[in-house]
C-alpha cells in the first residue's frame, strides 16, 4: 500500500492505495473519482505493485503527464517524487513525518536561468524597491522574538515585498549538517494543498547557493527546453523560482526560497536583487540570536564553574557574591580544602569583559584546582599562574588575584595580593580598617616578576572583605567613584550580624548610588569572619 495525496478544487485528499489497478476519472464508478469538468470519464489507470506507481492514460481529451511530461497509453514508472496530473489535478506521494527534513532532491539536477553574485551592485530598480522596505526590514531585524518566531516573520516580510504564493526559510543545524525547512509562509490559496508539501530543491541549484554564496532564479521551468527531460524542480505547475544564501557575514547557514505557479508572476533580476538583502538582513539576525543563546549557555557554564558550598569550618562564617555587567565576564571567586586541611580562599578580576574575559576566568579557576590539589605552596603557586597564564591568554589580558591560605585554629591568614584591590579588615576590639596591600604585579601581565607572600591573623570577630575594583569604581558618570566608605561603612554597622548582612548592605549602597543605572564592571565580593 502508499499513501497519496490528491488535491482538487484547492482541496487535499488523502488516499490509501493497495497493490493492484485503480481507475481514475470523473464518472463516479471509478476507485478515485474527481468531480472536474476537465478530466474525462475514464481518464487514466494508476498500478501499485510493492512501493511502486505506474500510470496509463486511456484517451482522456485533456491528458495525463508525469512532471510535465505527457504520457500516452503506455504504462510508464512514476517516481517516488513525482507529481501525476490528471488533466491538472495533482496526485503525489503523501509525506511522511519523518521525511520532514528530506528537502533535496538528488536525482534531478536543475539549471538556474540567473545568477545574482555577491560582488554584483543592486540595480536602480532594485536599490530602490530596498529604500522603500528599509523601515520595515529594520523592524524585523530589531524584533526581539526568538528564532523560530523571527524565521517565521522573516517568511511572512518577504511575501510582502515579493509577488508570491510561498516563502520557505531553510537552515543547518550547524557547519556541516543538513539543511531542514524552520519556517514558511503559504499565499491564502495554497495553504490547503502545501501544507505537508516535501520541498524538492535540485543539489545543483543549493550547491551553487551554499558554495558560491550567490542567489539563483528558475524561470519558466514547465515550459523551458532544458527541462522537458528532467521534470519539475517541485511538486505542483511551478512557474518561476528564486534562492537567496542566507549569509551572515561568517558562513551560509541556508536558504531563504520563493516560488510561484501562477503564470502572470515571472522573477527577473530586480526580484532576486530584493530577496538576497532581505536574506542578508535576516541571517544577521539569527546570527546573533545564535550568539545570544551559546552566551547563555556560556554564562550557565560560568557560574557552574563558581561553588555551590563554602567548605568553611566550624568557628567561620563566609559569604561570596558575584554580579556579572554582562552575560559573562572576567571575574572569579573560590573556597577551596587544602591538602594538609586548612581552607584557600580566591578572588580574581580579569581584565577585561565578556567572553575573552569569562574563557580567561574558566582558565584561572582550572589552574588554581590543579595547583591546589597538588599541595602548591603559596609561593610557588603565584609564580606557576604567572606563567601559565602568561602563555594561554592573549597579549592584552592579565589577572589581578588574591589567594590566601587559612589556618583556622590560629586565625593565621598567608597570602599573596597580585595586584588585586586590597581587601580590608574589620578589627572588632579597636573598631578600626586595616588594609591588605599588593604584594606583587597582576599575573600574566609580564613573564617574569617577584610575587611576595605576606600574612595576618584575624582575631575572634575580625571581619576580612575582598572584593573586585567593580565596587570601590562604581561610576554614574566617569568622574566620581562608589570608594570605600560604603564597604567600611558596612564592615562597622553589621559587626555582630551574619555576614551576608555585609553583602546586602554594600549592594544596596551601590545601587542606590548608582541611581538605577547598570553596574559598568562585574561586581565580586568576599566576606570572611572569625565568629569562634
Amino acid at each position: 500500500m502508499i499513501e497519496f495525496e490528491l488535491v482538487v478544487n484547492g482541496q487535499l485528499t488523502p488516499l490509501q492505495l493497495v497493490d493492484g489497478l485503480h481507475r481514475v476519472g470523473r464518472a463516479p464508478d471509478n476507485d478515485i473519482t474527481i468531480s472536474v469538468p476537465s478530466v474525462s470519464k475514464h481518464h487514466a489507470v494508476l498500478r501499485v505493485e510493492g512501493g511502486a506507481l505506474f500510470v496509463r492514460d486511456l484517451g482522456s481529451t485533456n491528458g495525463t503527464d508525469i512532471d510535465g511530461k505527457p504520457i500516452g497509453n503506455e504504462e510508464i514508472e512514476a517516481g517516488k517524487h513525482a507529481t501525476v496530473r490528471f488533466a491538472g489535478v495533482p496526485l503525489w506521494r503523501a509525506v511522511r513525518q519523518d521525511d520532514s527534513t528530506a528537502t533535496l532532491s538528488r536525482d534531478e539536477e536543475v539549471s538556474p536561468s540567473t545568477i545574482y553574485r555577491p560582488d554584483e551592485d543592486y540595480s536602480e530598480s532594485a536599490r530602490a524597491r530596498i529604500v522603500d522596505m528599509l523601515s520595515n526590514l529594520f523592524e524585523l531585524v530589531a524584533s526581539e522574538a526568538d528564532a523560530q518566531e523571527l524565521e517565521r516573520q522573516a517568511c511572512g516580510f518577504v511575501s510582502r515585498f515579493v509577488d508570491t504564493d510561498r516563502v520557505i526559510l531553510l537552515q543547518d543545524e550547524g557547519e556541516g549538517t543538513e539543511l531542514s525547512v524552520k519556517a514558511q509562509w503559504l499565499s491564502q490559496g495554497k495553504a490547503s494543498t502545501q501544507s505537508q508539501e516535501r520541498l524538492r530543491l535540485s543539489t545543483t541549484l543549493v550547491g551553487q547557493v551554499l558554495s558560491e554564496r550567490s542567489s539563483v532564479l528558475v524561470a519558466n521551468t514547465l515550459n523551458d527546453p532544458r527541462f522537458a527531460d528532467q521534470g519539475s524542480i517541485l511538486h505542483l505547475d511551478l512557474k518561476s523560482a528564486m534562492a537567496a544564501p542566507l549569509f551572515d557575514n561568517q558562513r551560509v547557514r541556508g536558504i531563504l526560497y520563493v516560488d510561484c505557479s501562477r503564470p502572470q508572476v515571472q522573477y527577473d533580476t530586480e526580484d532576486l536583487q530584493v530577496l538576497t538583502a532581505t536574506a542578508n538582513a535576516v541571517a544577521v539576525k539569527l546570527r546573533t540570536l545564535t550568539l545570544e543563546k551559546e552566551i547563555r549557555t556560556a554564562a550557565r557554564i560560568q557560574m557552574a564553574m563558581l561553588p555551590e558550598d563554602l567548605p568553611v569550618p566550624e568557628g567561620w562564617s563566609l559569604d561570596c557574591h558575584l554580579t556579572m555587567c554582562r552575560e559573562v565576564g572576567g571575574d572569579l571567586y573560590h573556597c577551596l580544602p587544602r591538602p594538609d586541611g586548612r581552607t584557600l580562599l580566591v578572588l580574581g578580576d580579569v581584565a577585561g569583559k565578556g567572553v575573552p574575559a569569562s574563557l580567561a576566568m574558566a582558565a584561572t579557576i582550572v589552574l588554581i584546582r590543579s595547583l591546589n590539589d597538588l599541595g602548591t605552596s603559596l609561593e610557588d603557586m603565584a609564580p606557576h599562574l604567572n606563567s601559565q597564564l602568561g602563555e594561554s591568554l592573549a597579549p592584552e589580558q592579565f589577572v589581578t588575584l588574591f589567594v590566601a591560605e587559612l589556618d583556622h585554629e590560629t586565625g593565621r591568614l598567608r597570602y599573596f595580593n597580585a595586584g588585586h584591590e586590597p581587601p580590608r579588615i574589620h578589627r572588632k576590639v579597636s573598631d578600626a580598617i586595616e588594609e591588605l596591600p599588593s604584594t606583587g604585579r597582576p599575573t600574566a601581565m609580564l613573564p617574569f616578576g617577584d610575587f611576595g607572600v605576606s600574612e595576618c591573623t584575624l582575631e575572634i570577630g575580625d571581619t576580612l572583605a575582598v572584593f573586585s575594583d567593580g565596587i570601590p569604581e562604581a561610576t554614574r558618570s566617569g568622574d566620581e567613584f562608589f570608594g570605600l566608605e560604603g564597604v567600611d561603612a558596612a564592615l562597622r554597622t553589621h559587626a555582630t550580624d551574619h555576614v551576608s548582612a555585609i553583602r546586602q548592605s554594600i549592594l544596596a549602597a551601590i545601587e542606590d548610588y548608582l541611581e538605577a543605572e547598570r553596574a559598568s564592571d562585574d561586581i565580586t565580593l568576599m566576606i570572611l569572619r572569625r565568629s569562634a
